[in-house]
C-alpha cells in the first residue's frame, strides 16, 4: 500500500466520538467556490449539500431525517478500511470471519455515534480550503466556523476505490487529532491488557 497523508504527516490520536456529527455539521454553508467535477472534493461537497438538506427539513420525522442521512452521507465513508486501520496490527491475526465481525461491529459502533449527534446541528458553516490528490489518495481540508466565531479545522482523508467508482473516506482529522488512531489506540490496550475477544464483546455490548 501507497504512502498516505496520515503517514507523511505524522497524525496523532485523540478522542474521535465527533466524526459523524462534524461531518454533518459542516454542512450548513459551503464555500460558493465550485467543486472540481468528480474529484474527492466534489463528492464530500455533495454529500454535504444533501446532507443540509435534508436536515433543515423540518417535516421530517427523527426517525426519517436518520434513514436519509444514513442513506446520504454514511455511503461516501470506507467502513471496512477504516475498521482495517483501526485494528493496526491485530487485523492482520484475525480470521476472515473475524475480520467481517469486527467490520459489522466498528461500522455500528460510528453509526450510533452518527444517530446520537445529529440533533447537534445549528448552522454552522464550512469552508473548503483546499484540496490535494496524491495518486488515488486524497486531502480535502475545510474550516468550520460557529455561530460566535469559532474556527476549527476539519480534513478528510480519502482514496480511491475502482470498485466503488469513486472517493471513499477512511479517516477525519479533527484539529490534527485522527479518528482512526484514537480508535486504534483505545481498540490495542484493550487488546494487550486483556484480549482481542474482550474488545469484540464491549463491541457487541455497545
Amino acid at each position: 500500500m501507497g504512502q498516505t497523508f496520515a503517514e507523511k504527516k505524522g497524525a496523532r490520536g485523540s478522542p474521535g466520538c465527533r466524526w459523524v456529527c462534524t461531518f454533518l455539521l459542516a454542512a450548513g454553508c459551503l464555500a460558493s467556490t465550485a467543486a472540481a467535477e468528480g474529484g474527492p472534493r466534489s463528492e464530500i461537497e455533495k454529500a454535504l449539500r444533501l446532507g443540509v438538506s435534508i436536515l433543515s427539513d423540518s417535516r421530517l420525522k427523527q426517525d426519517t431525517r436518520f434513514e436519509q442521512l444514513r442513506a446520504a452521507v454514511l455511503p461516501l465513508f470506507d467502513f471496512p478500511e477504516m475498521a482495517r486501520r483501526s485494528l493496526g496490527a491485530h487485523w492482520r491475526r484475525r480470521t476472515p470471519e473475524q475480520r467481517k465481525e469486527f467490520t459489522a461491529l466498528f461500522t455500528r459502533l460510528l453509526e450510533q455515534t452518527y444517530a446520537n449527534r445529529i440533533a447537534s446541528y445549528n448552522g454552522q458553516r464550512m469552508h473548503f480550503i483546499r484540496e490535494e490528490i496524491d495518486g488515488r489518495f486524497a486531502q480535502v481540508d475545510t474550516r468550520i466556523v460557529d455561530q460566535e466565531g469559532r474556527k476549527f479545522d476539519v480534513d478528510y482523508r480519502l482514496h480511491r476505490v475502482k470498485e466503488l467508482g469513486g472517493w471513499r473516506i477512511y479517516d477525519i482529522v479533527i484539529a490534527d487529532i485522527s479518528l482512526v488512531n484514537n480508535y486504534r489506540a483505545q481498540f490495542n490496550r484493550v487488546i494487550n491488557r486483556n484480549s482481542y475477544e474482550a474488545l469484540v464483546a464491549r463491541l457487541r455490548g455497545s
